[in-house]
This record gives C-alpha cells, sequence and structure tokens, in this order.
C-alpha cells in the first residue's frame, strides 16, 4: 500500500499562522509630497498623501512698524459687524489678535470647517473684508502677510484636502484688501 502525501500551503492544525501587521511607513517622498501608507501592500492602498508647504515668501519679507493704538470699534462699518458684534468685539480686545502694526484679525466659526474673518483697522476702529478659511490662518502682529489654512504639521506637509491647502495673502494698506501671492515661484 502506497501513502499519498497531501502538500498544502495552509498550516496544519497545530502550527500557528503568523501575523503580518501593517508597516504604516513613507511610501513615496519627492521632495514637496509625502505618502504614508502600509508598505506590506500595493501602492494602490495609501492610507494619506502630505504636500508640504514651503512658500518662497516669509513672513520677515512684509514688516512693518507696530503702533499702540485702539479707536473705538465701529460695528456699523461692515455689514458683518451688526450680524456678529459679539464675537468681533471680543477679538478686537483679545491682544493676541494684533496683524500689520495697526490690525486686528478677527475670526470665528460657521460650521466645520468653516472660519468667517475680517480685518479691523486700531487707527479708525472700522471693519474690511478678510478672506475665509477653513482651518484656521497663521499671521504675525508685524506683518502684512496672512496664511489661510496653515498646516498643522512641524514639518509644514499639509492634508490634500479640498479644504486645507494653505493660501497666502498680502494686505495692501492703501485699499484695505488682502492680495493673493503664489507660494511657490513659476
Amino acid at each position: 500500500m502506497t501513502t499519498l502525501e497531501i502538500k498544502s500551503d495552509t498550516a496544519k492544525s497545530h502550527q500557528k499562522k503568523e501575523k503580518v501587521n501593517p508597516v504604516i511607513d513613507t511610501i513615496m517622498n519627492e521632495g514637496s509630497v509625502i505618502i504614508y501608507g502600509d508598505t506590506t501592500i500595493q501602492k494602490d492602498k495609501i492610507r494619506d498623501v502630505l504636500i508640504k508647504f514651503e512658500p518662497y515668501i516669509t513672513f520677515n519679507d512684509f514688516k512693518v512698524n507696530m503702533e499702540s493704538v485702539k479707536a473705538k470699534l465701529d460695528l456699523n462699518s461692515h455689514e458683518l459687524g451688526k450680524q456678529y458684534r459679539t464675537a468681533i468685539r471680543e477679538s478686537y480686545d483679545d491682544s493676541d489678535n494684533l496683524f500689520a502694526g495697526h490690525y486686528t484679525f478677527a475670526t470665528w466659526g460657521c460650521g466645520v470647517p468653516c472660519q468667517i474673518n475680517v480685518l479691523i483697522d486700531r487707527r479708525t476702529g472700522k471693519i474690511y473684508d478678510a478672506p475665509n478659511s477653513s482651518v484656521g490662518a497663521e499671521f504675525k502682529k508685524d506683518s502684512r502677510m496672512l496664511i489661510i489654512n496653515p498646516p498643522e504639521e512641524k514639518n509644514y506637509f499639509y492634508n490634500n484636502c479640498s479644504y486645507c491647502k494653505p493660501e497666502i495673502y498680502i494686505l495692501n494698506e492703501a485699499t484695505k484688501k488682502f492680495e493673493k501671492k503664489e507660494p511657490y515661484k513659476k
């Protein structure tokens, strides 16, 4: 009698199967784009795409002198002043919201992800339009540069979602309007 040996690629019942844990690491790193995901699977199973935000301009390129002024707030100078007077008043009184030498940058939530922003001239108390944001704004008290939706990561990488893209604006003091700048040289 011959014994027939059956070969199988499945583990026998007394053997433990080795579990393969996913390895989350960098799948691709090409300059301004880093892709993280499970390196034990195919690249079409990418978990997240992060893009590096490396603008060629900085806050120091748009320095201004600081002024210690604070006129009476004119809520009637802008339609949002009447609708959101509490949020605007609170921002105006908060010294952390100083922007571009003699302005206050006021912001408040309008849903997720949504933030309304206005600019208040501390010389006159008048309110002006500012670009709205989704995930915050970064500014300096002594610079006219504003970054809407700044990256949260310390390395300045941001998630490639439709509302997360950082945008740079420079305040034109003569017109009291923000002018959008491309963050990268073309």
